[in-house]
């Protein structure tokens, strides 16, 4: 088997997932065969996961299988990092048991950087699923400043920069397996939204990339048990140590300034979203949490000029707010708009139809 591209998927206690949703979006592909899947099992304690992991990798010739044997790492970082060791393909994709690729876009990520040899990495865009709703992410706006020539466009830091340090997510990129092995960029362990930090550093060390601008994969956003749809104070203490790692990596690149500026506080009021959605007992040790995540950032949280209404609220720090702070605040009232108008559309429909039912002589 000559693979020529190796899709990595970390699979911890979710063997159904993996075998009814991420499984079986890859073997719809017509290059499947051509595909190397590593399923790398970080220490699952659920026999059911460890037996689909083992199934798989028997049933397929161009599957193989790792098992971690410590009970967990408690994220995805070290089952990652594993999968790029294992990887013999020339180009490494990544998948997560819980989401699936569409239009076979993992595929031609590989096949985009096959076709543009001067590309470090392909990005494509993709589908955000919940239960009442299917949102178009565009993830290529953010980064396609400085054209290259057709498909492909200026990576770096500067370009991270302009971009306000969005990361995009996981499986809307492909990378080139031997430059990230010379780029010694691995995945935080036992953090969360490392994924998110390895992509800015993917990014950030990347010199050209190649735009696919069809949806790779869909991304389903309410699985019950993934680690930000169980939010507990455990949560922002993992979110602690990547913060750390990636101050760190920001100030040897010579960009925390800049993003201090810019991407900051955008980052910071996403944890103030995820805040409200832990349950109350742990909220005041998650706020602590997230007050030394500020710290690391800005010398004094309860002085710093905060340009978000959510960061003033949380700081009890009054200002005026700046246009792009206001931005979520519209956006989240012009949803809730929406959804009244939604609403109220349909308790008139409801009431017509209720109407319309009523006989003629029977009047209340």
């Amino acid at each position: 088997m000559n693979p020529q591209l190796s899709v990595v998927i970390p699979v911890y206690n979710n063997g159904e997932l993996l075998r009814t949703t991420s499984f079986p979006s890859l073997t719809a592909s017509e290059h499947f065969d051509q595909m190397e899947i590593l399923l790398v099992d970080d220490g699952s304690t659920y026999a059911a996961t460890r037996e689909a992991v083992a199934e798989l990798a028997a049933a397929h010739t161009n599957v193989r299988a790792h098992f971690f044997d410590d009970g967990g790492s408690g994220s995805g970082g070290r089952p990652r990092n594993m999968g790029l060791d294992l990887a013999s393909a020339p180009h490494i994709a990544f998948l997560d048991p819980d989401d699936a690729v569409l239009n076979d876009g993992l595929w031609q990520l590989g096949l985009a950087l096959e076709r543009h040899p001067s590309a470090q990495l392909a990005i494509g865009n993709q589908l955000r699923t919940y239960s009442d709703r299917t949102e178009h992410v565009d993830n290529l706006r953010h980064y396609t400043h400085s054209p290259r020539g057709g498909l492909l466009y200026a990576a770096g830091g500067d370009v991270l920069a302009a971009a306000k340090f969005r990361p995009t997510n996981l499986s809307s990129f492909a990378v080139r397996r031997d430059w990230l092995r010379a780029a010694r960029i691995r995945q935080v362990h036992r953090a969360a939204g490392q994924d998110s930090l390895f992509f800015l550093q993917v990014f950030s060390a990347a010199e050209v990339f190649v735009a696919c601008r069809t949806n790779t994969y869909e991304y389903h956003a309410e699985v019950p048990g993934s680690m930000v749809n169980a939010l507990t104070d455990e949560y922002f203490r993992k979110c602690l140590l990547r913060e750390r790692a990636q101050r760190t990596w920001l100030d040897d690149e010579g960009l925390l300034e800049t993003y201090v500026r810019s991407g900051f506080e955008r980052s910071f009021v996403w944890y103030l979203r995820q805040l409200r959605r832990t349950p109350s007992e742990q909220r005041r040790q998650a706020a602590s949490t997230l007050t030394r995540i500020a710290e690391l950032y800005v010398e004094d949280p309860l002085r710093h000029r905060w340009r978000y209404p959510q960061s003033m609220a949380f700081f009890r720090r009054p200002g005026v707010p700046s246009p792009e702070g206001l931005k979520p605040w519209a956006a989240a009232a012009r949803r809730r708009a929406a959804e009244g108008s939604a609403s109220l559309r349909d308790a008139l429909a409801a009431r017509r139809r209720r109407a319309g039912r009523t006989l003629p002589g029977h009047d209340r």
